[in-house]
This record gives C-alpha cells, sequence and structure tokens, in this order.
C-alpha cells in the first residue's frame, strides 16, 4: 500500500473547503450580509424594518407613500429623503429610534382602511 505525503489530506479538505465558498460566491449562492431584495411587490411588515433599508423601500414594501413615512420619522423639512438609510436617521434626528418608528408606522396602517 502506499502511503500518501503527511499534507495532502489537510490541503485535500482546505481545497474543498475554500472551493466550496468560491463557488458560491461566483454563482451568486453566497449571501453574508442578511439583506433582502425589497422589489414591488414584495410585502413588507414592521417588524421587517431594518436600519439599512431606505425610506423607499420601505415604503416600497408597506405600500405607503413615502411623505407619510418621512412625516412620521419627524425631521425637519429636507433634512430627510426617500434615500436616507433608517440608520442614517438617527444622526440627523435626536431621539429616533427605529423600534419607536415601528410602532407609528404600524398605528398608521392600523388607520388605513384596507381595500
Amino acid at each position: 500500500m502506499k502511503v500518501l505525503n503527511r499534507f495532502v489530506m489537510p490541503a485535500l479538505a482546505l481545497v474543498l473547503f475554500f472551493g466550496t465558498i468560491g463557488v458560491s460566491q461566483a454563482t451568486g449562492s453566497w449571501v453574508t450580509s442578511g439583506r433582502q431584495v425589497v422589489a414591488a411587490g414584495t410585502p413588507l411588515g414592521v417588524a421587517d424594518l431594518k436600519g439599512w433599508m431606505t425610506l423607499d423601500q420601505a415604503a416600497l414594501g408597506l405600500g405607503m407613500p413615502v411623505a407619510d413615512l418621512i412625516g412620521l420619522v419627524g425631521a425637519p423639512p429636507g433634512a430627510v429623503t426617500g434615500a436616507t438609510a433608517f440608520k442614517d436617521i438617527e444622526a440627523i434626528v435626536p431621539g429616533f429610534s427605529l423600534a419607536t418608528f415601528r410602532t407609528a408606522v404600524q398605528a398608521r396602517l392600523d388607520l388605513t382602511p384596507k381595500g
């Protein structure tokens, strides 16, 4: 029986491990951010609002006008646009909390007639 070099099996294991990651990244299957694509027709709940999302993405997913969301933020006029991410709003609007914002959005959605 032939004896393999002691470095062959560890090298093979590393190639298989990192090769799997490389193939996954090359095919677009490797996701590390946890971010989801928010497109038209992708329904979101208030619990799905994340700090990396913009107001435009949230409005699209919630089915609300962007202007309504900007109003709920409580920012000075012109300080926040639809392209502003929630994590950036915390620096612009003193006392802004995404958890409190979610509660306000849920209250607004509860008042909106379904139809």
